[in-house]
């Protein structure tokens, strides 16, 4: 039987919840960034910040193998392009498509406050048939009488994301704005906390947030590079299938509350992975192996693996029903699925030396 294990219990979910209303879209992550220092800082842990926004502590420093834990702490988001002679603001998409804009609260960053607005559209139109939903279709209407109010309160280049909301449905699934990836920083946090409280890891452990997941794996990128990570975990969620239009004839069955995900794709290191599902069936955790959209890529993971020479990764999922959207769903025993696996191969890889993560032929 496995040791301790970590519940999700009413204080886990009040923190949870206070992150969900961190607002962190892609490139202006500082606010997400700013509460986790103080948060990991604050249990003696030495964090530090890049020239990229990325967040990164360490635990047991002089341990001789290196294993990362990595989660991205950016969101979909919009991006002010143009403010029209009426007040109506015009903008591009970070990883949102035009369909689930439609009448969506938006809160935009600007230099001195948190403007608030809405996705106006014209309710008469058929979206520009038969070209479809597009952008051009759309606007964001904070409330402006004119294009001088408006300069006065946003410019080119502010940032936005949905107003964030969270709640738990029936009890059991979280449902709630930028779960993705927001659920997988509070993994991070409760895996550090854990380490930390009960038993201490042997591993060299590098907890971290990275920056621009959503315009192009950006951060991980630069990360990676610059730290000696024999293997990495990327925790992350996926999309589900099980909704009324599934795509499992592409990605396979991922569903809500049967397990967390793992991916056989080019991304995770065989070796790695099977290491992974040997612990789930020795420690009874429930998990689903599945595809994942793409043969590779759409994760840290892709940028991961192809720095110093190669790095053993391995995606961990999080199931997830309408990702990029204003509100997304997860599984509470999915997230408890996913910590205290990681607890478990976190030390499981102590047993290994870095050879053992190349494929034996």
């Amino acid at each position: 039987m496995m040791r301790k294990e970590w519940k999700f219990d009413e204080d886990k979910f009040e923190s949870l919840k206070h992150m969900m209303d961190i607002i962190s879209p892609s490139m202006e992550e500082n606010k997400m960034a700013s509460y986790l220092h103080a948060l990991w800082g604050n249990r003696n842990v030495q964090v530090k910040l890049d020239v990229m926004g990325n967040l990164h502590a360490v635990l047991n420093k002089d341990a001789n193998i290196h294993v990362g834990l990595v989660a991205h702490m950016d969101t979909v988001a919009v991006q002010v392009s143009q403010i029209l002679p009426n007040g109506a603001v015009r903008f591009r998409s970070i990883g949102i498509r035009p369909h689930v804009l439609l009448g969506q609260k938006v809160k935009i960053l600007s230099k001195n406050d948190v403007v608030e607005g809405v996705v106006g559209f014209d309710p008469t139109s058929q979206y520009g048939q038969p070209k479809g939903l597009v952008e051009e279709d759309l606007w964001i209407d904070i409330g402006a009488d004119d294009y001088e109010d408006a300069v006065s309160k946003i410019e080119i280049g502010d940032l936005g994301v949905f107003e964030p909301t969270f709640s738990c449905l029936n009890g059991k699934y979280l449902c709630g704005t930028g779960l993705d990836n927001r659920v997988g920083v509070f993994i991070l946090t409760e895996c550090l906390h854990w380490f930390l409280d009960n038993v201490p890891t042997s591993v060299c452990l590098h907890v971290i947030g990275t920056t621009q997941e959503e315009i192009g794996l950006r951060g991980a990128s630069i990360i990676a590079s610059n730290q000696p990570l024999d293997a990495c975990f990327v925790i992350d969620v996926d999309y589900a299938t099980d909704t009324l239009f599934s795509h499992e004839n592409v990605m396979g069955c991922l569903c809500l509350g049967k397990g967390l995900g793992i991916h056989i794709k080019s991304d995770n290191n065989s070796v790695l992975r099977d290491m992974v599902c040997d612990i789930a069936d020795r420690r009874g955790i429930l998990y689903q192996k599945s595809l994942g959209r793409f043969l590779y890529g759409g994760t840290d993971a892709t940028a991961i693996q192809l720095q110093n020479g190669g790095i053993a990764t391995m995606n961990i999922s999080v199931p997830c029903r309408y990702m990029h959207s204003p509100v997304e769903v997860c599984h509470k025993s999915d997230v408890e699925a996913v910590i205290n696996l990681l607890i478990e191969a976190v030390d499981g890889i102590n047993d290994k030396k870095l050879n053992d993560f190349i494929p034996q032929y």
